[in-house]
């Protein structure tokens, strides 16, 4: 079964919130979308009652799997791809919208291309998406502020019966991040490529990328220099090796690059920086 409701746009132009298209997929095992960036000007929220699907992370990510008292959130223009299980089609109730409420759940949709959570209440949600629908056969101008006023309900309702879908799964992947960014410290002097970092953690180059940022906090590639230059300002501290050396030994090709990137990173030159800090190393 597929219903879509197209909402005219409304003749009262300040609505805090507002509708755009919503619908139902239930046992409708074809289900999937996917929008290139830009595409939808609108967030996209799904709700999932029955059944199973799953969430692509970014172009080419891998699939989360989501079921029963689950649901995504994504923000205006993001990419999205999603669909239903096959062997287990969902039901699942979807709405584009407008809105300028700066709920947390927006705000994070925002930050991080999506937002993925599990929520409680569904007889609630169920009631007030069914009047959603009986206020579109047909959709009477008169009916703007109660469709308003419902998606507002539905929004505020989740924030108070809603989480985040983290749990075991969301640990297991941080864990696997720390572990790829212990490796790669002990080994930063190595070439590192953002595919061979992300095949230490088991994911695809954009989904490490996401997940690396939003655990350590900075980029791959910013860990990375970072690692080196504290390898570096160890052996200039405790050794006598040339600054070119020490570029080489901590994965810079060029003792200039080094010497350019370090003062960035110390505000202090290399050779400035062993004689702060250096313990009788021979100044070279």
């Amino acid at each position: 079964m597929r219903e879509h409701y197209i909402v005219p746009s409304p003749a009262f132009p300040h609505y805090v919130c507002y509708p755009d298209l919503f619908g139902r997929y239930n046992k409708f095992p074809q289900h999937e979308e996917r929008r290139e960036q830009g595409q939808l000007k609108h967030y996209n929220l799904h709700l999932i009652f029955e059944g199973s699907g799953y969430v692509t992370n970014g172009s080419g990510g891998e699939k989360l799997q989501l079921r029963t008292g689950d649901g995504f959130l994504f923000p205006k223009h993001a990419f999205q791809q999603y669909g239903s299980n096959a062997g287990d089609a969902w039901d699942v109730r979807w709405i584009h919208f407008e809105t300028q409420i700066p709920l947390p759940m927006l705000r994070e949709a925002d930050e991080t291309g999506g937002w993925l959570f599990t929520f409680s209440n569904r007889d609630r949600f169920k009631e007030l998406t069914e009047e959603m629908y009986a206020l579109c056969q047909p959709f009477e101008t008169s009916n703007e502020p109660r469709l308003s006023a419902l998606l507002y309900e539905i929004l505020v309702e989740l924030v108070q019966h809603s989480e985040r879908l983290e749990g075991s799964l969301a640990l297991e992947k941080q864990n696997a991040i720390r572990v790829a960014a212990d490796q790669i410290r002990h080994k930063c002097a190595e070439p590192w490529s953002l595919e061979r970092m992300s095949a230490l953690a088991g994911y695809s180059p954009y989904h490490f990328l996401r997940l690396f940022q939003q655990v350590m906090g900075k980029t791959p590639n910013h860990y990375v220099t970072e690692c080196r230059i504290d390898t570096a300002k160890l052996l200039l501290a405790t050794t006598a090796l040339s600054v070119t050396e020490v570029a080489a030994r901590c994965g810079f090709a060029q003792a200039s690059y080094f010497i350019r990137v370090f003062r960035s990173s110390e505000d202090v030159s290399p050779k400035m920086y062993r004689m702060i800090y250096g313990q009788g190393a021979t100044l070279h």
